[in-house]
């Protein structure tokens, strides 16, 4: 009797056995097993394969540090003020930024643009005024440090609303192509060194992790600039009160033409 007893005690155990080597999650639960003390987990075939890495298992300076790339392409077309302007310009202003907080970010862009107008001038000789035109091609560079706030967020945190405030500083260098610059603002300009502040909203869009758009609404933008204008032999100043793109001063005398037809959007990307 014994003897039979040993035999079924021996074959459970050896069934049992082999059920949990061949089929160790078959029923969707894991052995313990204690060895020296320290209780340990039976680790199945497909729990072995490495789990997709979270935001945890990130570099800090991965989750914080971003890059992009920023576009402003717009149409410039004047009919008020007495310079006339009509034309267009290209930007590009790669950035680098630092996620301080979920809401604050600072960040520096460098870039540089090129622009193509149409300046028309009031010219006088010989008491006789006229308005001659002038084709003016500029190349210019500028760098801008920046801080960014997070107003609000919308559709599950994929839409931001923030408000930005940047500084810059920048050097133009005008090349007239076609027309007389006697008398003008040109006769004698090497180049011109801009500056100022500026405030304006951007909305940005998630598409995932690692990808951000972003609109700046330029046209809303409120701040100052300055300009130092370089001749041959001495320089000039002028500075400006900037409200919705324009000059507060045009505003005032009723000469305001933001003329902005554009759009200044980009792409940010984390690493």
């Amino acid at each position: 009797m014994k003897k039979i007893y040993w035999i079924i005690v021996f074959g459970v155990l050896y069934s049992a056995s082999m059920i949990a080597q061949n089929d160790h999650i078959a029923d969707g639960l894991m052995s313990v097993a204690t060895i020296s003390g320290e209780t340990k987990t039976a680790v199945s075939p497909q729990d072995s394969i490495a789990p997709l890495p979270s935001l945890n298992d990130v570099p800090v300076w991965k989750q914080k540090l971003y890059y992009g790339y920023n576009f402003d392409i717009y149409f410039h077309h004047d009919t008020k003020t007495d310079s006339r302007e009509n034309g267009w310009s290209f930007a590009l202003t790669p950035e680098l930024g630092w996620r301080l907080t979920e809401k604050i970010h600072l960040g520096m862009r460098l870039g540089g643009s090129y622009a193509n107008y149409k300046s028309s001038f009031m010219v006088t000789e010989l008491d006789t005024s006229y308005y001659t035109d002038l084709r003016v091609h500029v190349g210019s560079w500028e760098v801008a440090p920046y801080v960014r706030y997070r107003l609000k967020t919308l559709f599950n945190d994929k839409v931001g609303i923030w408000l930005e405030a940047h500084l810059y500083t920048g050097m133009d260098f005008p090349r007239v192509t076609n027309g007389k610059i006697t008398n003008t603002d040109f006769d004698g300009l090497r180049h011109s060194i801009t500056y100022g502040f500026q405030v304006s909203p951007v909305i940005t869009y998630q598409f995932n992790r690692k990808s951000t758009f972003q609109i700046f609404f330029s046209i809303l933008s409120l701040g100052y600039s300055g300009t130092t204008y370089c001749y041959a032999g001495h320089n000039e100043h002028s500075s400006d009160v900037i409200i919705f793109s324009g000059k507060l001063s045009n505003l005032i005398s009723n000469q305001f033409t933001p003329g902005l037809y554009g759009l200044k959007f980009g792409v940010q990307k984390s690493f």
